[in-house]
């Protein structure tokens, strides 16, 4: 392990994205985000703890795919966060007015989106299906106002990363 101190953007540029390697990776920079229950929780993920027959650990791919959607959007929802058999990453938002929200993260970019309204319906902001591209899906949650963008900001923080 080797200890960093560095400033973690909020959210973090592609660029930035693509130097991230492993699920540790994400990790570290959740941690930086001072998210380290959700660090924890993917980390989970990853390991083979758990697994059944069959099941795989977290697919970097996805892992990648919630980093970047977590770091865009904020949400006054409670969030919990699943690993689906095949390694995906599913993020669940839960509100007060019976609102929930659910992203799974297929690959960085591809998802699978649900999203139930205060009045009980379900929704599929008009894309007529339940996959789409992770950008397009956040930003109609976002324009349908179950999340809401991060405002970009910069978090200085000392983190673990492991290095080969």
């Amino acid at each position: 392990m080797t200890m960093l101190a560095t400033t973690i953007l909020r959210p973090l540029s592609p660029e930035a994205l693509a130097t991230i390697s492993s699920v540790a990776g994400v990790c570290a920079v959740l941690r930086g985000w001072g998210r380290p229950d959700l660090a924890d929780r993917i980390a989970y993920f990853a390991s083979d703890a758990d697994l059944d027959d069959g099941d795989v650990p977290v697919t970097l791919e996805s892992a990648l795919g919630f980093l970047a959607l977590f770091g865009a959007v904020d949400s006054d929802g409670h969030l919990e966060l699943a690993c689906f058999p095949e390694g995906w990453i599913s993020a669940e938002w839960y509100f007060d007015d019976v609102r929930i929200a659910t992203i799974t993260l297929l690959s960085r970019s591809r998802v699978m989106f649900a999203a139930r309204r205060s009045d009980g319906r379900f929704t599929d902001f008009g894309m007529h299906g339940e996959y789409g591209d992770r950008k397009a899906v956040t930003e109609n949650m976002v324009a349908a106002g179950i999340l809401k963008w991060h405002k970009v900001n910069q978090i200085t923080a000392n983190y673990q990363i492991a290095t080969a």
